[in-house]
């Protein structure tokens, strides 16, 4: 059973226990008839589905009379974006772990999105599903330990080395961001070499640069998602990101950024030639059952455990499969 509620001591607070424990709900499935906070620019295919219980229910159900939770945006070529609401459809079907295996979930999820999306977008989404439960069981097996802000850094950087900048700073930017002014207003107030009026002026100052500073990031992030995938839908070419990136957020964003580009194009080639492979493959008539397997694993070879689930989830509903 997939659980991952620590307990820290009570001066870091309940809020910084669930937060850095990994997994957690933002906020409880709202109970029908209430609808769910759809995202504008999501699949408007079936809205009114959206609002129904994601799976059958069952009396013990814990998602029994709620509406679905998150949402899928689109960009403008119709492809699935990673976002804050992407991570709340997640964590709104994986409320059920302990009534239902992992495998079971994933399939409820899978059945939500076949009438939302082809079938390229659903493996897509599927396949961040599985890195982000493959994310939050090693988040929680770091464990807590005293120092909260190194706590938080450990995972800062595990969830940009498994996911990427990007995704990591769609799904946990504004959260990480929120925990780190908690972790620097409670160092303050444990200071005792600062006087009252320091304190209270430390902590002004603070209050101050954090609003400024939560502001400016989440308006960047949305900004450069944005337009990422415009440049994807139009086929802005490397130079020209580069150019634009950089005026908006900097020489050292901009690359970054382009980096994120070159490491995305290089996968999508190497699932393009397996899937050319694999296609050749089950195509050749000549092959028995041992033998079309043996030249299946060969070609899932180049790929690391955690890649070939990704691979997997990409081609499961590619034709023959």
């Amino acid at each position: 059973m997939l659980r991952f509620t620590l307990v820290l001591m009570l001066a870091a607070g309940v809020v910084l226990a669930v937060a850095l424990s990994g997994w957690r709900r933002e906020t409880a499935p709202a109970r029908a008839p209430v609808p769910s906070a759809a995202n504008a620019q999501a699949s408007a295919a079936a809205p009114a589905s959206a609002r129904r219980p994601a799976a059958p229910a069952g009396a013990g159900d814990s998602l029994r009379d709620t509406a679905v939770d998150g949402a899928l945006t689109l960009d403008a070529a119709g492809k699935p974006v990673v976002d804050r609401a992407m991570r709340r459809l997640f964590d709104y079907f994986l409320t059920r772990l302990g009534e239902r295996d992992l495998a079971a979930i994933r399939n409820d999820l899978r059945r939500y999105l076949q009438p939302r999306l082809g079938a390229p977008a659903q493996a897509q989404v599927l396949a961040w599903f599985d890195a982000y439960v493959a994310l939050e069981r090693e988040s929680a097996a770091l464990g807590v330990g005293s120092d909260l802000r190194a706590d938080l850094e450990r995972r800062r950087e595990l969830r940009r080395r498994r996911l990427g900048a990007a995704v990591a700073q769609a799904w946990y930017g504004e959260e990480e961001l929120r925990l780190a002014q908690t972790i620097a207003r409670q160092a303050l107030l444990r200071d005792h070499g600062l006087t009252p009026a320091q304190r209270a002026a430390r902590l002004r100052e603070l209050e101050a640069a954090q609003s400024d500073a939560t502001r400016v990031e989440s308006d960047n992030v949305t900004l450069a998602m944005r337009q990422s995938a415009q440049f994807e839908a139009q086929g802005i070419g490397p130079e020209r990101r580069y150019a634009e990136r950089e005026a908006a957020f900097g020489a050292p964003a901009a690359q970054r950024l382009a980096d994120l580009d070159q490491r995305r194009a290089h996968w999508n080639r190497r699932v393009a030639e397996y899937r050319a492979g694999r296609e050749r493959v089950l195509a050749d008539r000549s092959l028995d059952a041992a033998q079309r397997q043996a030249r299946l694993t060969a070609l899932l070879a180049p790929f690391d455990a955690r890649e070939r689930l990704r691979v997997e989830a990409l081609t499961r509903d590619d034709p023959r499969h």
